[in-house]
C-alpha cells in the first residue's frame, strides 16, 4: 500500500532565520489538521497562524482637510 505524504507548507521560521518546513503538531483540542498551530521541523518553533488574517493589508488612505480649514 502507498504511503501518503502531506505537502507542509514552508514559512519563515523566527529561530531559525529562513524558511523552513513547517508540520501541524497533533492538536490536543481536536482541531486536526485544520489546527492553527505550526511547529517547525527542524527546531520546533510553534507559530499561530490565522487562517482567516488577510495576508496583506492596505496601505492606509491619506486624510484631506478641506482648503481654509482650521488645522
Amino acid at each position: 500500500m502507498p504511503t501518503l505524504t502531506r505537502l507542509m507548507p514552508t514559512r519563515h521560521c523566527p529561530c531559525c532565520g529562513d524558511e523552513r518546513a513547517f508540520e501541524t503538531p497533533p492538536c490536543p483540542d481536536g482541531h486536526g489538521p485544520e489546527c492553527a498551530e505550526l511547529a517547525c521541523r527542524d527546531c520546533g518553533t510553534a507559530l499561530l497562524v490565522d487562517p482567516y488574517a488577510p495576508t496583506a493589508r492596505p496601505a492606509p488612505r491619506p486624510t484631506r482637510r478641506a482648503l481654509g480649514a482650521a488645522a
